[in-house]
């Protein structure tokens, strides 16, 4: 147990020994919320004895689930004869339908389509239709039709204006497309795990007794569905708990919903709160800059970050002329600094959106400055991949003259 709980501060402590009922953990940047929530789920097995089949801890990208998932099974050492199951929310959705989308009348064979996959059937059924419609707008709109539980039917009968009534015909046909060629796109690995749990109500108390202690990491993040989701799954029990910052909810943009995590402890009657503050990233001159910054957000519950490493170099803002002028600046501050001894792999450059890089390569390039860009196109993402995987695909399923067209 000492192994477990050593090096957590008291506010981490008195979060990962709180057990039964709902909890809300509010974790400002840099506070140790991975740890927090990792240790949390090896006490809960290692030191309280629950089934690791009992736990169930969700995130939103599969990096952050092997991460957490390693450092949890550092903690749980020999005390578990199996892995708790730890995955983002929509491989759970995978694993959930594998058993029982069959409730919905479908096989488990089925495939799932990727957003490229889903633009290009979109692009044939808007042509089929001889609706000229952008095709990311459609694909994100139908997107938020079912993060929002909106069936077609509905869709079509709250449509007003007339490209959203052209929309609803795609949803309708884009629908039915996929079911008859048992075809899952990524909003459905979730809405129609919620569907199956809405409709069988035994099927319901049967897995949210599987998993009595749920955590979810990124709570900010999450939107209209996986909160109806989450609320399923915790209903014999509400043993929930959630890590998230109201102060970092930057995709709303994309259905995320701040209200789930401002109302936590409303919509969960006895939830305790315990908000971790002590900030192990930045100095204090960043924190205090952020923390005036962040005051003046109407909607937060409220927290303020302190510095563990303490006093250090001011915040400079630079005022420049251009995006060159910018890229030149920077190129220089950092030349500045490697020239001081600092060492390149301190150094990094942060930039709001990719098409922004492109000014700093060529600035980094003119002075010389060697660089590594992370991003690009993914592996799976890529044309020729997309190709041998449509082979396995119609091999799996022969029924899938999606794969089969490409």
């Amino acid at each position: 147990m000492e192994t477990i709980l050593s090096g957590l501060n008291p506010a981490q402590y008195e979060a990962v020994t709180h057990i039964d009922g709902p909890l809300l953990i509010l974790a400002g940047a840099g506070s140790g919320k991975t740890k927090t929530l990792t240790t949390r789920l090896a006490y809960l097995i290692g030191v309280v004895g629950i089934d690791p089949a009992n736990t169930l801890t969700l995130t939103f990208t599969n990096k952050a689930a092997s991460e957490m998932r390693n450092r949890a099974l550092n903690l749980i050492g020999n005390h578990a004869s199996y892995p708790p199951l730890l995955c983002t929310f929509h491989k759970f959705g995978l694993l959930f339908l594998k058993f029982h989308i069959e409730k919905l009348g479908r096989k488990n064979s089925f495939v799932i389509i990727d957003s490229d996959d889903k633009k290009r059937l979109l692009r044939n059924i808007a042509k089929e239709h001889k609706i000229d419609l952008n095709i990311s707008f459609l694909s994100s709109e139908i997107s938020k039709y079912k993060n929002s539980l909106l069936t077609p039917e509905v869709v079509t009968q709250k449509a007003e204006l007339p490209e959203y009534k052209k929309a609803s015909i795609i949803y309708e046909a884009y629908q039915q497309n996929i079911t008859e060629n048992n075809l899952v796109d990524f909003d459905d690995l979730l809405m129609l795990t919620y569907e199956i749990l809405d409709k069988n109500p035994t099927l319901r108390k049967e897995i949210s007794n599987r998993y009595k202690y749920i955590m979810v990491d990124e709570y900010q993040d999450t939107n209209e569905l996986q909160f109806k989701l989450l609320s399923h799954l915790a209903s014999e029990h509400q043993n929930l708990c959630v890590v998230g910052d109201d102060d970092q909810s930057i995709y709303g943009w994309r259905g995320a919903n701040i209200r789930n995590i401002l109302d936590f402890a409303t919509i969960f009657p006895n939830t305790k709160t315990i908000k971790l503050e002590t900030n192990y990233r930045s100095f204090s001159p960043i924190l205090e800059a952020a923390n005036t910054l962040i005051e003046h957000n109407s909607s937060r519950l409220g927290k303020k970050l302190n510095s563990h490493k303490g006093s250090g170099g001011e915040v400079k803002l630079i005022h420049s002329l251009d995006e060159s002028h910018e890229a030149r600046t920077i190129a220089k501050e950092i030349k500045g600094l490697l020239q001081s001894g600092v060492n390149p792999n301190e150094i990094a450059v942060l930039y709001r959106i990719n098409a922004l890089s492109r000014s700093l390569e060529e600035g980094f390039t003119k002075e010389k400055l060697g660089f590594k860009l992370i991003g690009g196109m993914r592996f799976y993402e890529r044309a020729e991949i997309k190709d041998i995987i449509s082979y396995f695909r119609v091999f799996a399923n022969p029924n899938d003259d999606f794969s089969f067209v490409r």
